[in-house]
């Protein structure tokens, strides 16, 4: 990933006042940098998650937290129930901040936000989740 594409994503969810920006701040800039993979799955091919990504560019500063959240999972449903919930609450105010009260892009953005969490919370996300738990456990393990 450029460099000025996550510096972007980390500009903007600091003006958003995302939640979890103190957990993002707490890795390397190359650590985040390979964490990130845009929005949807990594299962999904590239081509496909970018088109997905420019599609809900909106939501991409909640995604770079959440894709952070995963990469150190710790395999509980408790830490994939906080990292989805994070995430859905982080979409929400990107929505709000992006769209006055009265503009229906402001609830249309809500609902794509409500069907992300709906897809993260569900079992394909608890594979991905409990995938990275084990990815992180042999990591340790050869370290």
């Amino acid at each position: 990933m450029a460099k000025e594409k996550l510096d972007s994503l980390i500009e903007r969810a600091k003006a958003a006042d995302l939640d979890g920006l103190d957990f993002l701040s707490s890795y390397e800039y190359g650590e985040i940098a390979a964490a990130y993979n845009g929005i949807g799955p990594e299962w999904m091919p590239a081509e496909l998650r970018e088109k997905v990504s420019g599609y809900l560019d909106l939501f991409a500063p909640a995604a770079l937290i959440h894709d952070m959240r995963y990469q150190m999972s710790d395999g509980s449903r408790f830490g994939f129930n906080f990292s989805n919930m994070e995430f859905w609450g982080n979409c929400v105010k990107l929505a709000e901040d992006a769209y006055p009260w009265w503009s229906w892009r402001r609830y249309g953005a809500r609902l794509a936000a409500a069907a992300l969490y709906d897809f993260v919370r569900s079992q394909c996300g608890w594979v991905a989740w409990t995938e990275a738990q084990r990815k992180n456990f042999n990591k340790q393990k050869e370290d």
